[in-house]
């Protein structure tokens, strides 16, 4: 009977292994992240849409290539995703060696920053060396006066010294040696070549290149964004408390979405301690802080939602940097991501692109990136000051009153009411896409405490793009007891569920680096590798995950907690052994 048991626990999980297709470690069908903003989200996934269309054909190692995948990760699309895997592997292949090696001379810098920022935020720990190099290009080419240009024998331009502040800021947030001095000759770059009238020209002191030497709305918040990086790496910084509005509009009977303004409560205040404490910094706080009002009034006084620049959609993603360093909820009077983002679709063409003066791939890139709040997303995951749901109870915590609901109890209530058994399910496009979005928008983990039944349910749903959020959830909770269930969501057929089960056990166990595998199950494979390839490597990192985790689970749990999962991993096929 025990022989009879295994050969079918092995033909059963033989199935498993086999089941993924080709479908299923090729790109799946993205939906991005939700800006929080109803109307916002259908223009942003069709531009989504676009990009990932455009750039699918193309190789990714350009510049503009890099900037592209930037934008896909930071819309919620996977390291996995093939031009994503490709464009890391373009950006560790020019940063590996003994020295970074640009792409182009004029946009070299352009370049170096849009990669550090891309290897920082995709997985700062373990592409750290490969950031030192680009850091230690990016400070050896900085200018004497603190700027960056594209020659030695042209002026330091704010549109370039910007990208060498970024990239800087993306080294010194994985813990790279990032000489504090690099910061402040930039600050005083920026300090001493501003115009009287409180913006900043293009080439400060010359009349060449947009503007002729006048104040530029893209020039201003470009350089308001550096000053504020270099203000809060330097000087640290307070960002405020949120401020509790109404909640928006239901949808679906229950289920919320939940704008960036609107039903977050009240979150605390926090401190960004400096970066350089034992430093004294020539750029003292208080010059910064005057020069950066005095640039942010600049734009205020010339309020436009619609950017009237020659590279028009670079605006947006200026703004949304300089505001949210400085923790701005207004400029001029109003909430500036809405209006700003009002403007901005108005730019949008009816195939779901932006163009500006270097081409769509660009403008829908410094698009999406505005719409993700490219760089709010960066201050809370580095310093955990997202906004939170405050209790709308007494404040000193009332026993007897019931806490309302959240909205994780409202997502789950609209989701239990599915039929997902309902042929018509995967017509319901919209309704799934709200779901996934509003998973993947709970701000607060302690909201997931007691509530693993139901979410365990969801993992039985048919849509991949819905499985695989909720094992992020899950492995928010943190508790051990969920890790069998994470061990057979690394058996799931779709190689994304995969890595998000694989996540959420490095989360469970406090292994920031896991147990040695990569998050990329196609690091290894060239940009133009077959189908075939990707299965197999697939395949492969899939066995080294569960044997690799499964061995970490048995050493720490009892024998009668296994639940028969070591017999079942004593099955498993072990092909890390073949190419």
């Amino acid at each position: 009977m025990r022989r009879a048991v295994s050969s079918l626990l092995a033909a059963m999980l033989s199935l498993l292994c086999a089941a993924t297709d080709t479908a299923a470690v090729s790109a799946q069908a993205i939906v991005v992240r939700s800006t929080k903003v109803p109307r916002f989200d259908g223009p942003v996934q069709k531009a989504f849409d676009w990009l990932e269309k455009s750039v699918a054909a193309r190789n990714p190692g350009g510049g503009n290539q890099i900037l592209a995948a930037y934008a896909m990760f930071k819309c919620g699309a996977p390291v996995s995703h093939p031009f994503i895997s490709g464009a890391i592997q373009a950006v560790v292949q020019r940063s590996s060696g003994t020295e970074y090696r640009p792409v182009g001379a004029y946009d070299h810098i352009y370049g170096a920053g849009v990669d550090a920022m891309f290897l920082a935020d995709v997985d700062s720990e373990a592409y750290q060396p490969n950031l030192q190099r680009i850091l230690d290009y990016i400070v050896s080419v900085q200018r004497e006066d603190g700027s960056w240009s594209d020659g030695p024998t042209q002026p330091g331009d704010v549109s370039m010294s910007q990208y060498g502040v970024l990239g800087l800021w993306a080294a010194q947030r994985a813990g790279c040696r990032v000489p504090p001095q690099a910061f402040d000759r930039a600050a005083d770059f920026h300090l001493k070549r501003g115009n009287p009238d409180g913006g900043w020209g293009y080439r400060p002191g010359v009349k060449t290149g947009p503007g002729g030497g006048d104040s530029t709305h893209n020039m201003t918040m470009a350089a308001s964004g550096s000053l504020s990086i270099a203000r809060m790496v330097l000087h640290g910084q307070r960002l405020r408390a949120r401020r509790a509005t109404p909640p928006p509009e239901k949808k679906f009977g229950v289920l919320e979405k939940i704008d960036p303004l609107a039903d977050v409560g009240a979150a605390p205040a926090g401190l960004v301690a400096s970066a350089y404490p034992d430093y004294r910094a020539g750029a003292t706080a208080s010059a910064l802080d005057e020069r950066l009002q005095r640039g942010l009034a600049w734009n205020e006084t010339r309020f436009d939602p619609v950017s009237r620049a020659e590279h028009n959609i670079y605006f947006y993603y200026c703004v949304e940097r300089a505001a949210s360093i400085n923790d701005l909820d207004e400029m001029a009077g109003r909430d500036w991501f809405t209006t700003y983002g009002d403007g901005l679709l108005s730019l949008q063409a009816a195939d779901g692109s932006f163009n500006t003066h270097t081409g769509p791939v660009v403008g829908t890139s410094f698009a999406l990136l505005y719409f993700m709040r490219s760089t709010r997303q960066i201050i809370d995951k580095q310093y955990g000051l997202g906004l939170q749901k405050a209790n709308k109870g007494n404040p000193f915590g009332d026993k007897k009153s019931e806490p309302e609901p959240t909205a994780l109890d409202q997502l789950l209530a609209s989701i239990e009411k599915i039929d997902f058994s309902d042929p018509k399910l995967d017509a319901e496009i919209s309704m799934a896409s709200e779901l996934v979005r509003s998973v993947r928008a709970i701000d607060n983990p302690e909201e997931l405490i007691g509530q693993t039944e139901r979410l365990k349910g969801l993992l039985e749903h048919p849509a991949a793009e819905v499985r695989r959020p909720v094992y992020w959830a899950l492995g928010r909770t943190g508790d051990f007891k969920l890790v069998p269930l994470m061990l057979k969501g690394l058996r799931d057929p779709n190689v994304d569920v995969n890595v998000e089960a694989e996540m959420a056990l490095r989360y469970i166990a406090r292994k920031p680096n896991g147990l040695g595998l990569s998050t990329n199950p196609f690091a290894e494979l060239a940009v133009d590798a077959t189908e075939a390839d990707r299965l197999t490597a697939a395949t492969q990192w899939r066995n080294k995950a569960i044997r690799a985790w499964s061995g970490w689970y048995f050493e720490r749990c009892a024998f009668d907690e296994r639940g028969g999962l070591q017999e079942l991993e004593s099955l498993v096929p072990d092909n890390s052994r073949h190419p």
